[in-house]
Order: structure tokens, then C-alpha cells, then sequence
């Protein structure tokens, strides 16, 4: 089970005044997310021990295990970027300070579940953003979590002001495997069973992937919420590439403003119709679901006084 805190990546429409590290808003969410306000010490070690005490909860409930988020933008990646940490204590300042939360939150609920609970985490290969948590210190974190003993390291990369997790252009596989470069590097300084996400879509690519050396398991996000059943096609040998491009209303001010979210959402869509027992539309109108987010936007708005 993943646990992840949003931390200022927190819509308007869930928190009214998100936290984070530092008073740093996000640029170019206005109207989607607010500005944060900063983490007291105190309020820093109370979310340790809430990670803590969600591990304890998925162990009792029978999870074989937890991924600690520290990617994509979320708390703990705003604690690891120089650029939303801007903090001058303990927590703050050189990386052996900036990536404190995260070797603090993995060492407590290492010490709070059993010992065959696994426990592992996911990072950011780099932030893709000037400023932020770039690729030499991803290494030098993965490095030392190897050294702390975590049982697995899951890689992607980007938060919602540069989202390289959601992109689609060439990568080093024709546009597949966005970070399978940078897992030759994190394999260099660590054993750990290695994951890498992002861009897979064909089974030749993820099987080279593989053969490389440099990585034990392939991750797939967005092509399950198309075709659930992937793993069993592939399986089967009746597995056709899933091509998902990116989500866009065709008006370049609207999907420069809400790129990110309008593609999550549509995502989050998609998966909505298969609890319901529907089948995936992968031709759903990117105009109906924006309408939809800003819709709940507003009725949020309203219910708080904010509109």
C-alpha cells in the first residue's frame, strides 16, 4: 500500500490552506491549489509518526508491505527539492538535511512493523525543474537508503509544475521508459530490488528493459485504467501496445494551465468507470472532465465561502 501526503499539492477543493515545508506556492495552479503555509518542527515530527501509524494500520489490515511516497512533488519530495525547501533548521539547507524526513519516516516504520513487512519507497530520478532535486542527488539518496537496508526503490520523476510523469515526447526508448537511463546510475550504488516507471507501453521495451540488468520490475500506471486486464493479455500473447497521448482540450492557454490535473483527472475518470463496473473510455471528452473538476471546484468553493 502507498502512503503519500500531498503536502502543498493539495487541491483548493480538499484544503484551503495546504502545509509544506516552506511558504513557496506552486506556479501556475492559481485557482486550483492555494499557496501553503510553513511546517512548524513540531507538526513535522507529528506527520512521521502519522506515516507510522498508517504502515501499522496496513500491516494489521494484512498489506504485505508499504511504498513511502517521495516523488512527484508530494511532501516529501518538496522536503528533497532546494527549491519548495527553503528552510534554515535541521530540515532544510544541505541534502543531508533536505532528505532528514524521509530517512526518519522509513527508519520509524521500520522500527514499528515486522520484520517481513516490506518497506519501500518511491523517488523522484529528478524534479525536471530549475532549481529542484536534480539526478546526482537522487543517486546519493537512493544510495543511502540502500545502505539503511529498504527492501525496494521505485523510480519516476516530475510534480505538477513540470509534469515528466505525465509526459509523452522521446525518450530513450522511442519514447518509452522515461527514466530507464538513470537506473543504470541508481544500479551502480545499490543492489536493492530497482523499479522504474514511466512510459512503458510496449511488451518489447519493458522485456528489454529487463534484460538490461539495471532494473528488477517494470511499473504500469496510466495503460491499466484503458485495459485492466493487461497483465492477462500479455500473459496470453494478445497484448496490443496502449497508446495514451496526451490529454489536452486543444486550447493551449486551458491545457498549459490545468495540463496536469486535467490529466489526472481524466485518468481518475477512467478508473471510476471500472469500480462502477463499466468499461474504460478512452475516447472521454477532455472539455466534460475539466468541466466536471471546475464544477466541484465551485460547489467546494461555495460551501466554504470561498466562491
Amino acid at each position: 500500500m502507498q502512503i503519500n501526503h500531498a503536502g502543498k499539492q493539495s487541491p483548493a477543493v480538499v484544503n484551503k490552506t495546504p502545509l509544506a515545508p516552506s511558504a513557496v506556492p506552486l506556479v501556475g495552479m492559481e485557482g486550483f491549489i492555494n499557496p501553503p503555509r510553513e511546517l512548524s518542527t513540531d507538526e513535522i515530527n507529528g506527520l512521521i509518526q502519522q506515516f507510522v501509524q498508517t504502515a501499522e494500520i496496513a500491516e494489521q489490515a494484512g498489506f504485505s508491505g508499504v511504498q513511502i511516497h517521495a516523488a512527484h512533488g508530494y511532501l516529501i519530495s518538496q522536503f528533497l527539492s532546494p527549491h519548495h525547501n527553503r528552510r534554515r533548521d535541521q530540515w532544510g539547507g544541505s541534502l543531508e538535511n533536505r532528505m532528514r524526513f524521509l530517512l526518519e519516516t522509513y527508519t520509524a516504520i521500520r522500527a514499528a512493523v515486522g520484520k517481513d513487512f516490506l518497506v519501500g519507497v518511491k523517488l523522484n530520478s529528478a524534479d525536471f525543474q530549475k532549481g529542484g532535486f536534480d539526478e546526482s542527488e537522487s543517486v546519493q539518496v537512493v544510495q543511502k537508503l540502500s545502505e539503511m537496508g529498504i527492501d525496494f526503490i521505485e523510480v519516476s520523476g516530475g510534480n505538477y509544475e513540470s509534469p515528466q510523469m505525465l509526459a509523452a515526447k522521446d525518450s530513450t526508448r522511442k519514447r518509452e521508459a522515461f527514466f530507464i537511463d538513470y537506473a543504470e546510475k541508481a544500479r551502480a550504488v545499490s543492489q536493492v530490488p530497482l523499479i522504474i516507471t514511466g512510459g512503458f507501453r510496449s511488451q518489447s521495451t519493458m522485456e528489454d528493459a529487463l534484460a538490461s540488468g539495471h532494473l528488477d520490475l517494470v511499473g504500469v500506471a496510466r495503460p491499466f485504467a484503458l485495459v485492466p486486464d493487461l497483465a492477462n493479455q500479455m500473459q496470453n500473447g494478445t497484448y496490443q501496445t496502449v497508446q495514451t497521448d496526451r490529454i489536452k482540450t486543444g486550447v493551449a492557454f486551458v491545457d498549459k494551465k490545468a495540463g496536469a490535473m486535467l490529466e489526472m483527472n481524466w485518468y481518475m475518470t477512467q478508473m471510476d468507470l471500472i469500480g462502477q463496473g463499466k468499461q474504460p473510455n478512452p475516447k472521454l471528452s477532455a472539455w466534460k472532465v475539466l468541466l466536471k473538476t471546475l464544477w466541484e471546484n465551485g460547489k467546494a468553493g461555495l460551501s466554504t465561502g470561498r466562491a
